[in-house]
């Protein structure tokens, strides 16, 4: 049975009204499907007017669908060909892939990760936003940065109404994480450390990593560089290691080398100070044939040496010596400390860190540099006094 006296709504759409045996109303349409094949479709509600809603909701469904939306599109369906066709075309390299493969999960594990973009809604984007807080700053940039992409890709393939995100009520949210502040040691800490590592006796058949500590703590260069030195890269006639590489994990966890150092910077040469000369000279004296032509190599694993070696090593040597709080890492800022204690300019430090801005050494060692503010003022004393 037809019904009578619809509303002006009713009147205008394509369809056609009709009372159904539960005393609802159903309202039917013609549309084309994907295929350009004319179909018909019925929607079952109690009122006209909530017929009209499901079958316009309908209708802007199969518009998208038409301009080649995918409706079931999450974000990580949008984000990943972006991903792998970043790295195929060299944009990202193996160990920049790895890391965002690893942001990525973040984002699928999340409340929103199995979710149609489309049908995401406020509330769950914004219990998402507060709960990546507990990650680094870094890391929530990253995710935010992913996020945004996909939401910027969905709202031009009409997925999304509007970019949620162009809301300051979605900004990017600030991690709760208190800044780690990484310092070296003090000449007494650093003198602990020293005689810890001198006593210790590694138990049969275990690797001893002695010689890398002592190489980051008098050369300043990471723990990836120097288990990628190379006898070649040390060069004693210009008393100056080339830092040309580094060792790094890349996709499904792999270890390898890659060619070039973290950063652009990165690629530098160090000077070789006369206790790195007798710490190099040792550890070539002691190389062994491998593989992969390192100074260094692990032939319990036969297998490049990570920094996660490195540091467990470290750890140990440090609860030995009684020093507590610190990471492997502490080495380069100690190497650092020494430098800007002797007077070592910021910029030239700046080169031998592999620092991208002179900030960043400035910044990073602030606290260092306050404590020379005596010495400088002695110093200025003095030069005024014989000028």
């Amino acid at each position: 049975m037809k019904l009578k006296n619809v509303s002006n709504r009713a009147r205008k759409g394509d369809g056609s009204f009709r009372r159904n045996d539960r005393g609802g109303v159903e309202y039917r349409i013609k549309y084309t499907d994907t295929s350009g094949r004319r179909r018909t479709k019925s929607f079952t509600a109690d009122t006209v007017d909530e017929c009209l809603d499901l079958a316009e909701e309908f209708q802007e469904r199969m518009a998208k669908l038409a301009r080649g939306a995918d409706l079931s599109d999450t974000i990580s369906d949008i984000v990943r060909p972006k991903l792998d066709s970043d790295f195929k075309k060299n944009f990202t390299g193996e160990q920049g892939y790895s890391r965002n493969l690893m942001t990525l999960k973040v984002l699928e594990r999340s409340n929103i990760g199995k979710i149609p973009i489309a049908d995401i809604t406020e509330h769950q984007l914004d219990v998402f936003l507060r709960d990546i807080a507990i990650y680094s700053n870094t890391v929530i940039s990253k995710i935010y940065a992913m996020l945004s992409y996909a939401y910027k890709v969905a709202y031009r393939a009409k997925l999304v109404d509007y970019n949620p995100l162009d809301d300051p009520a979605f900004r990017k949210p600030k991690s709760s994480q208190k800044p780690k502040k990484v310092r070296g040691f003090t000449e007494e800490e650093q003198r602990q450390f020293l005689d810890a590592l001198e006593k210790h006796v590694p138990p049969f058949g275990r690797n001893t990593y002695k010689l890398q500590l002592l190489i980051e703590l008098y050369g300043g260069l990471r723990m990836g560089e120097i288990n990628a030195l190379k006898p070649e890269d040390v060069d004693f006639d210009m008393r100056v290691i080339r830092v040309t590489s580094t060792v790094t994990r890349g996709i499904n966890d792999r270890v390898y080398i890659k060619e070039g150092a973290k950063t652009a910077e990165g690629e530098r040469q160090v000077p070789i100070n006369n206790k790195l000369e007798q710490v190099l000279r040792i550890a070539l004296d002691e190389m062994e044939p491998n593989p992969e032509g390192l100074i260094f190599y692990d032939f319990k694993k036969n297998d490049i040496i990570h920094t996660n070696q490195v540091n467990c090593f470290f750890q140990r040597i440090c609860e030995k010596a009684n020093l507590k709080g610190f990471s492997q890492h502490c080495l380069r800022h100690t190497f650092a400390t020494r430098c800007i204690e002797a007077d070592i300019p910021p910029v030239v430090l700046k080169k031998w860190m592999g620092h991208t801005d002179i900030h960043v050494t400035l910044d990073t060692y602030a606290d260092v540099f306050a404590k020379m503010d005596n010495k400088a003022v002695n110093k200025l004393d003095s030069f005024m006094d014989n000028f």
